[in-house]
């Protein structure tokens, strides 16, 4: 029996219909198919988590209008920053918008996006009973997801570069744009992408999930694999990022596990010494693997190659001319249009070309939504790093890792309406709720 499906004693006699069960089925394949924002979708936004996350709102929807009552610990303050948040990009658009078909498509995105992805999944990880089962599952189906993403890079890169046979053709792409995307470095090799666009948004989602893959397989005492196949499973994880060769993730993850240790330094430190000949072992065993797949696979080489060549690449010069754009054009408007933005889609609204789009959250946020809307934006992250750190656990560590990198990355895309950052920030929440205070066996919580 799937333990994500939970028959309480005393269900209804219908308990398909309850919200426990809905809620507990759609999570389950709504994780299990997050990683397909790209492959499979019908276009650049209509993904099949995008179709369930619609499902499951309707349900939500049809539960509250029924029980007419929201879940006691559901309008915390991080919705009601989300929904400020919303508020403005709506008048923002009222304000500068209307009669623009794209600026209409851009707030469609902007609103679907945070109703769909945060508010109903924050709704869902809520109504399910059995959290402790829940909190479980919702980790073992995204350990699945994850390794198997990180298996089809391997095969990807492999097939690409070994057998010069590019399974990309075979895999359906919402658009030509996606589907003959040029994912070569120097022209030498190809970059792994996944089921994402782009590389670098394959490893966004990597950083996301990696931290509580490991926290999976080695620190919640719920997974009983051999250790073979946990290594296996974190090798597999880190040569993902190896093979789609992200610049980005190469200086977002280092930074994100250092801030977040410096954080959890004193319970750290105790943790290795209470383990420090497990610890030692494993940094030895590792230097070993990387010594050896090295001398099998230029590893560094591809490392060094492919940061120098996005450092002198047409890549980096458009990256640099459209953060160009944003700073010729908006300190040019007026006053009021500073503080609520140029609206959503700003760059048509000005008659500019989509090729000035900002490819930055950051940038793209105050362009569109001004600077209200990116101080509720950065309110609503810091009010998710706060929350991570009032987890009294020892998830709170890799949560807080994997927040940091999807904030840090976001500083190199604008692509809010992935699921996959929104997922980590109301699962924060939802442990938060259920791991407010020390508990028994934690062996990590924030120093401060």
């Amino acid at each position: 029996m799937d333990l994500l499906q939970n028959n309480q004693p005393g269900s209804q006699v219908s308990p398909l219909l309850t919200a426990d069960r809905w809620s507990a089925t759609g999570l389950k394949w709504y994780i299990l198919t997050m990683p397909f924002v790209s492959a499979f979708a019908y276009s650049g936004t209509i993904s099949i988590p995008l179709i369930i996350a619609v499902i499951l709102f309707i349900l939500m929807g049809t539960k509250i209008l029924n029980d007419q009552k929201l879940p006691s610990t559901f309008l915390t303050f991080d919705i009601i920053l989300v929904f400020a948040f919303l508020f403005f990009v709506s008048f923002t658009f009222l304000m500068n918008g209307i009669g623009n078909r794209k600026a209409l498509n851009h707030t469609v995105g902007y609103l679907s996006s945070y109703l769909l992805f945060y508010v109903c999944i924050s709704y869902c990880l809520q109504v399910v009973k059995d959290w402790q089962s829940l909190f479980k599952n919702v980790l073992k189906y995204l350990t699945w997801i994850t390794i198997f993403c990180a298996f089809y890079g391997a095969v990807e890169f492999t097939l690409g570069n070994v057998f010069s046979i590019n399974i990309n053709d075979y895999i359906p792409r919402p658009s030509d744009l996606e589907a003959n995307y040029d994912a070569t470095v120097l022209g030498l090799f190809y970059r792994a992408r996944g089921f994402a666009p782009e590389s670098g948004h394959y490893t966004f989602m990597m950083e996301l999930f990696a931290p509580l893959v490991v926290y999976y397989l080695y620190f919640s005492g719920f997974c009983k694999w051999h250790f073979i196949v946990k290594a296996c499973s974190i090798l597999l994880i880190c040569l993902s990022f190896v093979f789609a060769v992200s610049t980005a993730s190469f200086a977002v993850v280092p930074v994100a596990i250092l801030i977040a240790s410096l954080f959890y330094a004193k319970s750290l430190l105790g943790f290795l010494k209470r383990n420090w000949i497990r610890t030692s072992i494993a940094v030895i065993v590792s230097l070993v693997v990387i010594l050896v797949l090295n001398s099998l696979i230029p590893l560094y080489a591809l490392v060094v190659i492919s940061s120098t060549d996005k450092l002198d690449s047409g890549s980096f010069d458009d990256r640099q001319a459209r953060l160009d754009f944003f700073s010729d054009n908006f300190f040019r408007l007026n006053f009021d249009n500073k503080i609520y933005g140029a609206g959503p889609a700003g760059y048509d609204i000005l008659g500019f070309t989509e090729s000035n789009a900002i490819l930055s959250l950051y940038y793209s946020v105050t362009f569109e939504v001004g600077i209200i809307g990116l101080l509720l934006l950065l309110a609503l992250f810091v009010y998710l790093v706060v929350s991570c750190l009032a987890i009294k656990h020892k998830i709170g560590y890799f949560l807080l890792i994997a927040l940091l990198a999807g904030i840090f990355h976001y500083h190199f895309i604008a692509n809010f309406w992935y699921p996959w950052f929104w997922f980590i920030a109301v699962f924060i929440m939802f442990c938060k709720i259920h791991f407010p205070k020390d508990i028994t066996a934690v062996e990590l919580q924030p120093a401060i």
